[in-house]
């Protein structure tokens, strides 16, 4: 990506455009080279010493296809951009049609495809798996921090989600933190947080272990910190995703590329989010794989 960034500005000299890392480093100065929290604290503080009223930071992965962004206050990841991205092009741009993401990702799209009135399609996780809807989806999105739209490459593009970002700032005059506020108060807030623990079985005994999750059925009821909610459906595409009666849900599912077990969580206050998070973990427990 540092390779493209400077020509896709046309190599502005402005001093309102400021790149980081940009130079040429195969070890990454020993930083995980990669779209998170943490990585972009650099961008945030960047970010708060600027006065400008519109301000825009990204991290984007060295091969350009995952972005991530922050205003300076709000860190926006993938499960609420990609959202956002459907809200501007359906609402702003006035385009028709559903929104693609993958199960594990934030039900914040599938919020804006209810009021709209707008199919939803939800395959499991991996962006390979967005194929049968690359021509009908206007945007396609996947948590880890992957995005497209109609009309672009059929594959993960960080290059297309910046300049999204960049329009939906021009075209509604307001820092995504306060797009993603004003979008939340009309459609509902999302909390999603993802997590994975090391396993020491694999194959068919961890498949066999993960079955047990099995008696987690839609009308069951599970221990959410000090509430018992209710299951209202279950989606087994990819894993386990249950979801409950208040809309927020838990999934658990086995990696397809580290000897992992990763569990997604998703609350509707902010506060539940931990809450999730112990559930899933204790549900791992009783598998006896954690």
């Amino acid at each position: 990506s540092r390779l493209h960034i400077r020509e896709l500005f046309q190599n502005s000299s402005t001093p309102a455009l400021h790149i980081i890392r940009d130079s040429a480093d195969v070890t990454f100065g020993g930083v995980a080279p990669e779209p998170s929290t943490v990585n972009m604290r650099q961008v945030v503080k960047f970010l708060q010493e600027r006065k400008e009223p519109l301000k825009l930071g990204a991290i984007i992965d060295p091969d350009g296809d995952r972005i991530r962004f922050t205003d300076g206050t709000k860190e926006i990841g993938m499960n609420q951009f990609g959202a956002m991205a459907y809200h501007f092009l359906h609402e702003y741009k006035k385009k028709k049609g559903l929104v693609a993401k993958t199960v594990a990702t934030s039900n914040l799209a599938n919020s804006l495809a209810a009021a709209f009135g707008e199919e939803l399609y939800e395959p499991p996780v991996g962006f390979k798996n967005f194929k049968p809807v690359i021509d009908k989806a206007l945007v396609y999105f996947e948590e880890s921090d992957g995005i497209s739209i109609t009309g672009h490459t059929p594959e993960k593009d960080a290059y297309i989600g910046l300049l999204l970002a960049l329009e939906m700032m021009l075209t509604t005059s307001m820092n995504l933190g306060d797009y993603l506020a004003a979008i939340e108060k009309e459609y509902g807030a999302f909390y999603p947080e993802r997590d994975g623990v090391e396993v020491s079985v694999r194959g068919e005994e961890m498949l066999a272990r993960l079955a047990g999750l099995d008696k987690y059925r839609a009308g069951s009821t599970v221990q959410v910190g000090n509430v018992a909610r209710r299951i209202q459906q279950v989606i087994t595409i990819d894993g386990r995703k249950m979801i409950f009666d208040d809309g927020s849900w838990l999934m658990i599912r086995p990696s397809g590329t580290e000897p992992k077990v990763r569990f997604y969580v998703e609350s509707r206050d902010q506060a539940g989010t931990k809450d999730l998070v112990a559930t899933a973990r204790n549900m791992l427990v009783e598998t006896g794989l954690l």
